[in-house]
């Protein structure tokens, strides 16, 4: 993780605060769209509040303080996932959901062609600042105007697609993506269960009828303002490859890490000998 430095004259309070109104436990009217704290907590950290912190829940009983700071780590402080995802990447390469693009700097520092998808604005802005060259700001759900050697999705890139479901319509959408010969490099993870649940939280979540363990509800926090509640996907590695399949891919998972981690490549099954083979 970055280690920053306060600089002279940086705020020691964040810059991104504004007259709000807060909202109570189970209230069911979203403050902020559903990404909003996070941009507002990058963006803060950016502009010098080090200490800028997301706290995320989900209904899987998880809570968790972000550090702003996790989402501005080197080559140095990569996890053993992502320095092996990067080593694979060839070719022309799209990052989806590039965030503030650490994986596309360390990218382009290689030489690679590199072009950083995120659907953010504020940190498309970021990623302008910190010098990463080929930025476009778009939903990879629905993007399609280029095709790429290498696609690349770390930090549960797949994550947002939500549902099994929008899984499937993911894999068929990402053969527009994806070159003859090119790879997919994906990581997640089997969903995690935390405790017991607790009935009161369930008022947090919007009603769905009960489905795959890894259909989870995310909410995020920054400084008492929450988000909107949104699905992340956490896919445990056969029912990813049993998915894949489906979709016409190849899937053959190339790292394992703790607790159900481990990152995935994919190719199109008609060109399993191409790119990165």
């Amino acid at each position: 993780m970055v280690a920053r430095k306060r600089l002279s004259g940086a705020p020691d309070r964040p810059v991104s605060l504004r007259v709000h109104a807060t909202r109570e436990f189970g209230d069911t009217v979203p403050q902020l769209p559903a990404l909003a704290p996070y941009a507002l907590a990058l963006s803060d950290y950016h502009a010098g509040f080090e200490t800028a912190t997301l706290t995320l829940r989900s209904s899987l009983g998880e809570m968790d303080e972000l550090r702003a700071a996790l989402f501005f780590r080197g080559p140095a402080d990569f996890f053993p996932f992502e320095a092996y995802a990067l080593d694979l990447c060839r070719g022309r390469t799209l990052d989806v959901g590039a965030g503030t693009g650490i994986h596309s700097l360390d990218l382009q520092a290689r030489g690679i062609d590199v072009t950083a998808l995120e659907i953010l604005p504020e940190l498309i802005e970021i990623q302008r600042a910190l010098g990463v060259r080929r930025r476009v700001q778009a939903d990879f759900k629905t993007w399609a105007d280029d095709r790429f050697d290498t696609v690349l999705m770390l930090m549960n890139g797949i994550g947002p697609v939500g549902t099994l479901d929008g899984l499937d319509g993911f894999f068929a959408h990402a053969h527009g993506l994806v070159e003859p010969g090119g790879q997919l490099l994906v990581d997640s993870g089997e969903a995690i269960v935390v405790g017991e649940p607790d009935p009161r939280d369930a008022a947090r979540w919007p009603a769905t009828d009960a489905g795959y363990a890894g259909e989870a509800w995310i909410e995020l926090e920054y400084h008492e303002r929450r988000g909107a509640p949104f699905r992340e996907l956490y896919v445990d590695m056969s029912t990813l490859a049993a998915h894949a399949a489906r979709a016409d891919w190849s899937c053959d998972v190339v790292f394992e890490g703790e607790e159900g981690g481990y990152l995935a490549r994919l190719t199109p099954l008609e060109s399993r000998g191409g790119v990165g083979a």
